[in-house]
């Protein structure tokens, strides 16, 4: 590599981490909505009198049945209500951050008002969300796209207070910067090179996600998978190894965040589930090695920029559990570095986990995510473990191409075209059930 490739190639997935890796309260579908409706209402405030809310079939999909944090109420009205009563869109993904007694009192009486309508908004693209908020002042308008916090339009009644320029014929993925630029050798000389002081913040990430882990476990919240395999391998049901301790972890930290937990964790990708993933397994298994906290931030940057190489090709919501085809496979392949793999080991890693877990369907945010992280984290060091003991699926089997980037390009074009058919059913169902 020549110094400017060096250079830019620094920059730019430095930028991709800054960018993608940050604390989330909450499922960041509703959050990125209450997000929405509370910069409409920052910009008209008095007194509401109806709030309609336009979502992309995805962002609908996966805030239909999940908790608010803080409350022990599930769904989009709820959140479109307690944006009202104390949201603060200056935080972001943390938009629910000062959500108290009083304020999900105050939402629980302006749902019983019905007042808010929520709509599928299926031409907008991938991630879209408008929320109108209409008052005794007027209208106050803000619209999402591409990503979570993503804001690109605001209006007050006549005024337009903020209009991002939209880059044209911008392609799925831009948000991610120029990550799809790169190849995965490249992700690895990053990792490898990057400072140490630089990266050093991905170690926030592993004391976010394991404490909402113990307090998944200590709870026993929402759908207590974590808090009840423990128990299993307690009474010698499961055997005490690191594979376990990950699957356990992994998924006592999702049963208390889609249960509405008051806690952050650190998303990737703009998923805090996929920052569960993508975190907690390696950061068990670098622990179980005794590494230091330099090899740890390395590994888990490794496992981010993955999750994030693999989204710029599925897109930021799909039919599949991104969860599993993305962030485990982030997580898959960062073990597999930490361990001491060669790239073709890394990138058998990769595509085993494709030839594993491809199919695994996403059927919206709610507790039962668990079940489906628990299997992505074991998943992770199971193929990790056998690439390193050279155990590889086929090359050209079924969406497995010859190399790491041509399987995940096959497998974005699986999420993107091929279950689009797959994902209207799936919400369908979840509409009509």
């Amino acid at each position: 590599m020549n110094k400017e490739y060096n250079k830019n190639l620094f920059i730019d997935l430095l930028e991709v981490l800054k960018n993608e890796v940050k604390p989330a309260l909450g499922c960041t579908e509703p959050v990125a909505l209450g997000l929405a409706v509370a910069e409409a209402y920052r910009v008209i405030e008095g007194k509401v009198s109806k709030i309609n809310v336009k979502l992309s079939p995805n962002i609908y999909k996966n805030g239909m049945g999940v908790g608010i944090p803080g409350t022990s109420e599930k769904g989009l009205v709820f959140a479109s209500a307690l944006a009202i009563t104390c949201g603060d869109s200056t935080l972001g993904l943390e938009v629910f951050a000062n959500v108290d007694e009083a304020s999900v009192e105050k939402a629980v009486e302006l749902v019983k008002e019905d007042i808010i309508k929520i709509d599928i908004e299926d031409t907008k693209g991938n991630f879209y969300i408008e929320a109108e908020v209409v008052t005794e002042n007027g209208k106050g308008l803000c619209i999402i796209k591409d990503k979570h916090t993503n804001i690109v339009f605001v209006q007050s009644n006549d005024e337009i207070i903020f209009q991002k320029e939209e880059p044209k014929g911008a392609e799925a993925g831009s948000s991610y910067g120029n990550l799809k630029e790169y190849s995965l050798h490249d992700i690895r000389y990053f990792v490898e090179n990057v400072p140490y002081s630089d990266i050093e913040f991905m170690l926030e990430g592993v004391k976010l996600n394991m404490d909402i882990a113990k307090v998944g476990l200590k709870e026993k919240s929402g759908a207590g998978l974590g808090a009840a395999m423990e128990l299993l391998l307690n009474d010698g049901e499961f055997q005490k190894n690191y594979i376990n301790e990950a699957r356990i972890l992994t998924s006592a930290a999702c049963d208390a965040r889609m249960s509405g937990i008051k806690m952050p964790v650190m998303s990737s990708a703009g998923s805090g589930n996929h920052g569960i993933t993508a975190i907690i397994p390696p950061t068990v298994v670098c622990e179980h090695m005794g590494y230091d906290d330099e090899k740890l931030a390395r590994t888990l940057a490794f496992s981010h920029l993955t999750t994030s190489y693999i989204k710029v090709y599925t897109g930021r919501l799909s039919a599949v559990c991104g969860c599993s085809i993305a962030a485990g496979i982030g997580a898959s392949a960062s073990i597999a570095w930490a361990l001491g793999g060669t790239n073709k080991q890394i990138e058998g890693a990769i595509k085993n986990m494709v030839a594993s877990l491809a199919g695994m369907v996403c059927d919206g945010a709610k507790g039962g995510c668990s079940f489906k992280l628990a299997t992505a984290s074991s998943e992770a060091i199971i193929q990790a473990k056998l690439a390193l003991a050279n155990v590889f699926v086929s090359d050209f089997d079924g969406i497995v191409g010859e190399e790491a980037e041509s399987t995940i390009r096959n497998l974005g074009k699986f999420c993107t075209d091929g279950m689009q058919a797959a994902d209207s059913n799936i919400i369908d169902i979840m509409v009509h059930q």
